[in-house]
Parts: structure tokens; sequence; C-alpha cells
């Protein structure tokens, strides 16, 4: 009986077992530790949801000074942007209580033939940088055509019915603030059910919810300033890609990358090697 030719390239047998049982045996030892450390005690369980609540009434103790703060960095860079807009404060509903926020009042033209033809020229060669890219970038590559395809709903509207658009530059912002806002209010507990629970010494949970809230803080201005540069420099045609691409998502995204970091610090228990 002749024998099969084999793949020189394919992996030993003994390699594939030994790597399965590598891998079966890691999964296993990382499924014990993680059910060993979310065995929590009631005084930890009883903690969890306080540490949140006060997070959130500090939050709203604070609510003037944090609009306040925002508005002057808007109203800053709206200066040095030499954009024409004013930024003041108003009081948002929220149930039975205002919330006060700054509202950007600034506007943004619809594209006009150049910008639409410019934009189109820059999505067809984000399509090609994306679809040359390696495997070894896929996420990015993923990412791209993502922002691609979104700009190239938005081009698709503004040919056919520029004048039907039904958003405005101020309604934007206004619609991010408020965003930022429930980013900043449900953070904490996003921590409490994913932080909190593991055996973390207290001041280091307390310390990930304070630096994330202040990423926040901190760039929700800055990030809101910078869109409103872009379309006023580049039309309304940009604010679907800032929308969904570039906006919330950029946020979460740093968000996440803060929970990674915290993540990796040391545990109770444990020595650092």
């Amino acid at each position: 009986m002749p024998r099969q030719a084999s793949d020189p390239t394919a992996e030993p047998a003994a390699a594939r077992d030994k790597g399965d049982a590598l891998g079966l045996a890691t999964l296993y030892h990382a499924r014990q530790r993680s059910l060993q450390r979310l065995i929590l005690d009631l005084p930890t369980l009883a903690a969890i949801p306080l540490v949140a609540a006060a997070f959130n009434a500090a939050e709203w103790m604070l609510r003037a000074q944090l609009s306040a703060a925002w508005a002057a960095v808007l109203a800053f860079w709206i200066d040095k942007l030499r954009l024409d807009g004013t930024v003041a404060e108003r009081a948002v509903p929220l149930g039975w209580l205002n919330l006060p926020l700054p509202y950007i009042n600034v506007s943004a033209a619809v594209p006009d033939a150049p910008t639409w033809w410019l934009t189109l020229l820059g999505t067809l060669a984000a399509a090609l940088l994306a679809l040359r890219l390696r495997d070894h970038y896929l996420p990015l590559r993923y990412f791209v055509l993502f922002a691609v395809f979104v700009q190239a709903t938005a081009l698709l509207f503004f040919a056919v019915a520029p004048d039907s658009f039904p958003y405005s530059a101020s309604g934007y912002l206004d619609n991010g603030l408020k965003t930022s806002c429930g980013l900043l209010w449900l953070m904490p507990w996003a921590h409490a059910l994913t932080y909190y629970i593991f055996r973390f010494a207290w001041w280091k949970k307390v310390s990930l919810t304070l630096l994330t809230l202040a990423f926040v803080v901190v760039a929700v201005p800055l990030q809101l300033a910078l869109h409103l540069y872009v379309l006023s420099c580049c039309s309304l045609l940009m604010m679907p890609l800032l929308s969904f691409v570039l906006g919330p998502t950029v946020m979460v995204a740093g968000c996440i990358g803060l929970y990674g970091w915290a993540m990796s610090w040391s545990r109770a228990g444990e020595q650092n090697t």
C-alpha cells in the first residue's frame, strides 16, 4: 500500500499533543485562580455598592463646578481657534432634577463640491491602505475599514440629499456632553461589577475610578473642541465619522485601557515578582 505524502510544514503530532496539554493546563489553573479570587466576604459585598454610590453622590455635588469648567475650556478653544460660536450654561431636565451643562451655539455648513470630492479621495486612499496592511495589523485594518464604511455612507447621503441632514453642530455637541455625563455616572458601577469584586486593596479600587473619572473629565471638552474645529473646517460631512468612530468609542477605549492597566496591579496576598 503506497504511503501518503506528508506535509513538511505540518506540526508533529507530539508537539501538538504537548501544546494542547499545556493549553488545557493553563486554562484549568486560570479558572481555579479566578474562582478563588471571586470569593467575596460580606463586608466587601456591602462596600462595593456603597463606594459606587459615594462616587455618584460626589459627582452630583460637583455638577455645577464641572459644568463651569467644561464651559470655560470650550470657550477658551473657541476663542483660540477663532471659531464663530458662543458658550453658555443651561439647565437640562433630568427627571425631576436639573443638570447644568454647557451649550455651544455654533453652526457648520453642508459640504460643497470640492470638500465632497476631496473626502471621497481620502476615503478611497484609506480603504486601499487598510487592504494593504499585513495580517499582523488585522485589528487596525478592521477599524479603518469600519471608518471607511461610515464615511462612505456619509458621502452617499450628502451626494443624494445634502439639505436633508437632520443634525446640527450645536445638537451634536450637546448630545456629546449628555453622553459624557452618562459615562461619568455609570463608570463607578462598571468598576463595581468588574473590578471591585477582585482582591485588590481598596485604595487601588478607588484609585482606578478616580483616574478614569479624571480622564473623562479632562478629555471630554478637548475632544468636543477638536470635533467642533473639524466640523467648522470640513463641514457636516465629518459628523458621522466623528460620532461613530472618533467620539464615545475613543473615550470608552481609554477607559478600557486604564482598566487593563489596573488589572495588572498586584492583588492582596500576592508578592511582586
